[in-house]
């Protein structure tokens, strides 16, 4: 499940990975649990019979088969299970800032994910109950339903804040598997055309002049774009996104950097480094390299210390040094774990 506007992003990058089993995309609800109830509609529209039904969070990347077969065991025996871990720390009840209670920690768990229903069991509760309730199992128990717990793991982080993404690549590095790393490059050339605005690296820029082009002709998005979709093994620019497509006429590039980088994800890549370097004699545009690099970032949602953007010029050599173009070439680096 995912927010209806990246729905049909998700599917495009899904339909073009490689997956040996079938993968819905479903738009979520306003609420959790009307997401599941989404996913569940899904699944029964689909006819994809399942005796048991797994709820995970995607911001849990750590989960594995041997947690998810201690759920299924579970469930088999009660109907529903949840994975916990002990908590460390001493809890505290505490109104208008002042401490009333102090729980036994020593019954008190932390709950995660996956957790795992029998179907009919978690349909009978989607069906029934309509009070906001914080996760499935919490649905199940107002229902009436026993739920067991089984053995989670302290790696099995959940992702919500940025400190948490320090702490998952802690993880990832110890976690035993090898980086495989990919480079590519992308290069992209376009003449200046009279009339402002100019369109580059998504600013828009005060400017006599604009870049030609069948999209919106932002040179340094397309080297990215070029870029990542080389690293990914994926083609070109022109073959993914091509110009006699009238769909993509007056497109806003950022949507071509986004999609590589959802393909590339598909197939288990992540950016871990990209350099790029826009060449121009005019205007200037170092006063807007920040800029360029906070773009990048957001467009293949990263952070902006693993994006930099340099600017020179041909000091006025050749057409763009004579201001007839602008040009902009970039490197990336893709890594993903190995199996």
């Amino acid at each position: 499940m995912t927010h209806q506007t990246k729905v049909a992003d998700i599917s495009e990058s899904i339909a073009n990975g490689n997956f040996s089993m079938p993968i819905r995309v479903v738009s979520g609800g306003a609420r959790r649990q009307d997401s599941v109830r989404n996913g569940i509609g899904e699944l029964d529209r689909a006819q994809m019979a399942s005796e048991f039904i797994a709820v995970h969070d995607a911001a849990r990347p750590f989960v594995n088969e041997d947690m998810l077969k201690r759920g299924l065991a579970a469930a088999r025996h009660v109907g529903a299970a949840i994975p916990v871990v002990p908590l460390k720390d001493t809890i505290k009840r505490v109104e208008h800032g002042i401490v009333v209670d102090t729980p036994d920690r020593e019954a008190m768990f932390s709950v995660q994910t996956p957790q795992v229903f029998r179907a009919e069991i978690l349909r009978a509760a989607h069906q029934t109950v309509e009070a906001d309730v914080t996760d499935d199992a919490s649905m199940v128990e107002v229902a009436g339903g026993l739920v067991a717990t089984f053995e989670g793991a302290y790696e099995n982080i959940k992702i919500t804040t940025p400190s948490d993404i320090d702490i998952a690549r802690a993880i990832a590095a110890e976690s035993g598997g090898e980086w495989t790393y990919r480079w590519g490059s992308g290069f992209d050339g376009h003449k200046l055309l009279e009339g402002g605005p100019l369109k580059l690296g998504g600013c828009e820029i005060e400017f006599d002049m604009r870049l030609q082009g069948h999209s919106d002709g932002d040179v340094l998005f397309h080297a990215v774009a070029s870029a990542i979709l080389g690293a990914a093994g994926l083609g070109d620019l022109g073959g993914r996104f091509p110009s006699t497509d009238p769909k993509y006429a007056g497109a806003d590039s950022s949507t071509f950097i986004r999609d590589a980088t959802l393909e590339a994800r598909a197939l288990g890549w992540c950016i871990d480094h990209l350099d790029a370097t826009i060449i121009a004699q005019r205007p200037r545009l170092a006063a807007y390299v920040p800029d360029f690099e906070a773009n990048i970032a957001d467009a293949v949602d990263t952070e902006t210390d693993r994006v930099n953007i340099k600017v020179t010029s041909t000091d006025e050599v050749g057409a763009i040094g004579q201001g007839e173009g602008i040009a902009a070439q970039a490197i990336v680096t893709l890594r993903r774990q190995s199996s």
